[in-house]
């Protein structure tokens, strides 16, 4: 009838929040495993296994302290001093290590700072940078319970630079972003639109950037056990980040 309006339904009927791990201000304490398959270009193909190590510091009530610890383990057919032939080797990769200071301004709102850092501890060449990489990172989140609960917008801001390293490897110098939104859906999926920081700006390369169509889909299966799947492709690709990747993870939160 004329004159009368009808407001769409939320997504998800429920009023429980399932932690996702996708929240970069409301990290779980946790285990995760990785698997990560790139195709690099130049005839390299990149597998990556990684375990990573997710622990929370309560201050109080607002504020909080996240650590986060990854261990990568690499497979690839890269050239390099130790692989001249290019055949595919597997080895260690460069551990990775981040904390971060977040305050939870209100029950919506969150913001972060904090920075990464990057370890040389590549058992060869192809796995790894080379380089002490030091990553400050900024962060900021807003909750949507107007499209379901637990659905969120977010975005992460990093600026990677090396700051040693050994010599002959390529200097390090790039931003690092992502406007992430992430949708909870029914049964306790979820839906996340880029959720990799892999917006990126060369700044070592004459500010070529990077833009990849990146999403993820994923589901708490418990309340403390999360599976996802995510798929990159490149829509600008003036610097060559990947070709394609595909992401798994299940982490076990506690």
């Amino acid at each position: 009838m004329a004159g009368h309006g009808f407001a769409a339904p939320p997504i998800v009927s429920t009023n429980e929040e399932y932690n996702n791990g996708e929240d970069f201000t409301q990290p779980p304490a946790r285990w995760d495993l990785g698997y990560q398959f790139e195709n690099k270009g130049n005839d390299v193909e990149q597998n990556t296994f990684t375990l990573r190590r997710d622990q929370p510091f309560l201050l109080n009530d607002e504020w909080k302290i996240a650590t986060r610890f990854d261990i990568p383990f690499v497979q690839n057919d890269k050239t390099s001093r130790d692989n001249p032939e290019g055949d595919t080797h597997f080895g260690t990769g460069d551990i990775l290590l981040q904390a971060a200071l977040v305050d939870t301004v209100t029950d919506h709102f969150a913001w972060a700072a904090g920075a990464r850092m990057v370890f040389p501890t590549a058992n060869e060449d192809q796995f790894g940078a080379g380089k002490y990489q030091v990553l400050p990172i900024l962060g900021a989140r807003q909750k949507l319970p107007g499209i379901s609960v637990g659905s969120f917008a977010e975005i992460i801001l990093r600026y990677d630079t090396d700051v040693g390293g050994y010599g002959g490897r390529s200097h390090i110098k790039q931003f690092q972003f992502s406007p992430t939104l992430n949708i909870a859906l029914p049964d306790r999926y979820f839906v996340t639109l880029f959720p990799s920081q892999d917006f990126v700006v060369n700044l070592q390369d004459n500010d070529k950037w990077f833009i990849p169509a990146d999403i993820l889909l994923g589901r708490n299966i418990t309340k403390n056990t999360v599976a996802s799947l995510e798929l990159s492709v490149p829509i600008v690709k003036q610097c060559l980040l990947y070709n394609f990747k595909i992401e798994a993870h299940i982490s076990f939160s506690f």
